[in-house]
């Protein structure tokens, strides 16, 4: 194993590692002294997040800039509930992060801020993941929808990370945060879910809504809310990055038809965490291209729909159809167009 592991390692430095292709929907840090002038408030009539100094916090992002956003019911009117939200409901596969001021059993009353995905006002719901730190019933960081069932009193989706599922437990103060939430849209009826503190995924990822409420598309956001403060409570939040999680197919035709159906090397080879693909179709067809371990077992459908004849290529990001990181090893990577039909090897080595 030592040696395989040599080997791997110095086949590692013959080739330069490629950059993830995840593609950047959307950052807002606020250093513009404005937020995006496309943001919009999820409930009618209602705020919208702003940018203000950086000195408006109760603590200062370490080495954060000279302004950041904050969200705020000031009049309550969504009974202290703020949600903001930007970018299309058509919206599928994709992260949101941020640093998030989080507050530790509050004084005045129950202070909740987070990140919002799958929203869509049209249909009255979104999915927030937020630091629910009052220790009634218990502090935890919540992952549920905006649907409340008065006959059961639960939220038709919600999922809670207890502190064992923390690294590093509950905060014992209130301060920033990094928060991020990964969402995948499995069917039309399951969408999936994995959720991050301080870098760290949270253990028990992904959490698989599959509830009468699922939601398979929608914009992103934030999320402030607070109980008992009288005005609300003020969400800040900074350095916010979107991205998409869907592997990128780029049409590389340089004019002319390819003569011949092909399989290309993927390159780099070894890779990590993400390596491209490349083939020609000399007709038009369905095409699929499909990841598979040794065992001939599927791990991830890269490419299934029709093409025309062309040169392409595409990405894979070392991920399943879940959205797990697979473990380092040999792969297979197949090509069916027609009635070609070709496979080639590929090594991940982490």
């Amino acid at each position: 194993m030592q040696k395989l592991f040599t080997i791997f390692s110095i086949l590692f430095l013959m080739f330069a590692v490629s950059s993830s292709s995840i593609a950047q929907i959307f950052t807002e840090d606020f250093e513009s002294g404005s937020a995006h002038p496309d943001w919009e408030a999820f409930f009618p009539s209602e705020e919208i997040v702003t940018a203000v100094p950086m000195i408006s916090a109760p603590v200062p992002l370490p080495n954060g800039g000279d302004y950041l956003g904050w969200l705020q019911d000031i009049d309550t009117s969504y009974t202290g509930v703020a949600v903001s939200i930007i970018g299309e409901t058509s919206l599928q596969d994709y992260s949101i992060e941020a640093d998030v001021y989080c507050y530790v059993n509050h004084p005045g009353g129950s202070a909740y801020t987070g990140l919002v995905v799958y929203a869509d006002s049209s249909i009255g719901t979104y999915i927030k993941m937020a630091a629910d730190f009052d220790p009634v019933p218990y502090p935890r960081i919540r992952l549920y929808n905006n649907h409340f069932d008065l006959g059961t009193f639960t939220y038709t989706f919600e999922y809670s990370f207890v502190e064992s599922d923390i690294p590093g437990g509950i905060p014992t103060e209130d301060g920033w945060h990094h928060m991020k939430v990964e969402v995948r849209t499995v069917s039309a009826d399951t969408t999936a879910f994995w959720c991050y503190w301080d870098g760290d995924l949270l253990f028990g990822c992904p959490i698989i809504d599959i509830s009468e409420d699922v939601i398979s598309s929608g914009k992103f956001g934030l999320f402030s809310f607070s109980q008992g403060t009288g005005d609300g409570i003020p969400g800040f939040y900074d350095n916010i990055v979107v991205e998409s999680l869907v592997s990128s197919v780029e049409d590389n035709s340089n004019g002319s038809l390819p003569e011949e159906f092909a399989l290309e090397q993927n390159y780099p080879n070894p890779f990590n965490p993400s390596t491209q693909i490349s083939y020609k179709i000399t007709t038009g067809n369905h095409v699929s291209l499909t990841i598979h371990d040794l065992l001939g077992r599927e791990i991830k459908t890269i490419v299934s729909g029709f093409q025309s004849a062309d040169h392409y290529s595409v990405t894979w990001n070392g991920k399943n159809e879940l959205g797990n990181s697979v473990p380092s090893g040999v792969y297979l990577y197949s090509l069916h167009s027609g009635g070609f039909v070709t496979s080639k090897k590929m090594l991940l080595m982490k």
